[in-house]
């Protein structure tokens, strides 16, 4: 979104607590192009998954199994957080996964997989903070294709590259059997892209060139 008054940013775990929506719009028409939704992480997915294994058949598919614990107390008590989050992914086409890339491949992410892949819809692991010297792409990497996750990105919000988003986009679009909002977005994400690029080049030529041409006249008594 490049836009940093959405959501609340913290350096520390649980930041997060709702469920929070923006909106990809089309720059020229308004157009409504793509809805993200931020949501809480999973606080406890190892808790989780053990509830679900223990307390749902396992011969059920994925989604009946989760929409069965949003049924129960437990979705309003002990696992409200994970909840949110398990609503939302049925109420979605894909699911972005994002990694710090910087973190060791913990039990507590494999379980959050698990659990994502129960909701049976496309899942895209996004790398973040890829250009760390702790980055720890490659063993992510293994784990992910272990859980037949051979699709993933990098992402990095602080060090952006617009190639990165073009990217996450495309790669988006190939998981998508209806891709043509992604392809817009793109195609216009392009345009808006190369008229920064070129207003910014106006910018700095024009600041060049005030510099070069720049007198200023002092008298013969003062201190040059």
């Amino acid at each position: 979104l490049r836009d940093m008054y959405f959501g609340e940013v913290k350096n520390a775990p649980a930041t997060t607590r709702h469920v929070e929506k923006a909106m990809i719009n089309d720059s020229q028409t308004g157009q409504a192009l793509v809805a993200l939704y931020d949501t809480p992480g999973l606080e406890d997915a190892s808790g989780l998954l053990d509830w679900v294994e223990d307390n749902t058949a396992a011969r059920r598919d994925g989604v009946e199994r989760l929409q069965q614990f949003l049924a129960s107390p437990l979705a309003q008590n002990e696992f409200s957080q994970e909840a949110k989050v398990i609503r939302q992914l049925l109420a979605s086409d894909m699911a972005i996964y994002v990694v710090d890339a910087r973190e060791p491949v913990l039990s507590k992410y494999k379980d959050e997989l698990a659990i994502l892949s129960w909701a049976a819809i496309p899942v895209m692991p996004v790398f973040n903070f890829t250009d760390s010297q702790d980055a720890n792409i490659d063993a992510w990497q293994t784990m992910l294709a272990r859980r037949n996750l051979h699709i993933s990105t990098r992402f990095d919000s602080v060090a952006f590259e617009f190639k990165d988003e073009m990217r996450l986009w495309q790669n988006l679009a190939t998981m998508l059997t209806h891709s043509e909002m992604l392809e817009q977005l793109m195609a216009r994400r392009t345009e808006n892209w190369a008229q920064l690029y070129e207003e910014a080049h106006i910018i700095i030529a024009d600041f060049l060139l005030k510099v070069a041409s720049f007198v200023r006249e002092i008298s013969e008594d003062d201190d040059p």
